[in-house]
């Protein structure tokens, strides 16, 4: 259900951007994202916005007064609409997919790379490049460190993992060893 409404809605945002002003997307992006972290981080707003006694008013009087000046009209207006539908504890899911639409637009793919080690900038620089060519997209890296990958490197990209760490290995070897001695 939750993807149905993320889909509803986000796509809903989608288009009234892309038609007014595409140039807008990448920013709206980013505000729905900062909405979202905003929201997320105060449980008590989405607990207020799903209270029967609070009336719609005040709940949009509450969105309005904590992010009236502070976004796009675009993306105020979608919160407002959101929360007047009792759809404010699904923003996390629609941001998501909201951000892979723009992301899908833009061209750009948006991968995760985890190490045990933070890269070193000339590391990170030729990885950059090579997946921006195998995915024929503009990067937008985000770096974890994970001790327990013990070496090497994991690459996920929306739903595909490149795992090329040591622990990944020694659970190969472990595996192939295994089926030998059984």
């Amino acid at each position: 259900m939750a993807g149905l409404v993320a889909k509803t809605y986000g796509d809903a945002l989608f288009e009234v951007i892309l038609e007014e002003d595409p140039s807008k997307l990448a920013s709206a992006k980013e505000e729905l994202t900062a909405v979202d972290n905003v929201i997320s981080g105060v449980p008590e707003l989405i607990k207020l916005s799903k209270t029967p006694t609070v009336t719609k008013e005040e709940k949009l009087g509450i969105i309005s007064d904590a992010f009236s000046g502070k976004l796009s009209e675009n993306v105020y207006n979608f919160l407002m609409v959101l929360t007047e539908a009792g759809r404010l504890d699904d923003i996390g899911h629609i941001s998501e997919y909201f951000t892979g639409r723009c992301n899908d637009y833009l061209g750009i793919a948006d991968i995760t790379v985890v190490t045990c080690e933070p890269l070193t900038e000339s590391a990170r620089a030729a990885l950059t490049e090579k997946m921006s060519k195998v995915l024929g997209k503009k990067i937008v890296m985000t770096e974890k460190i994970d001790k327990s990958i013990i070496g090497g490197i994991v690459v996920k990209n929306g739903n595909t993992t490149l795992d090329g760490s040591v622990r990944a290995k020694l659970r190969a070897l472990r595996t192939d060893i295994g089926s030998v001695i059984c």
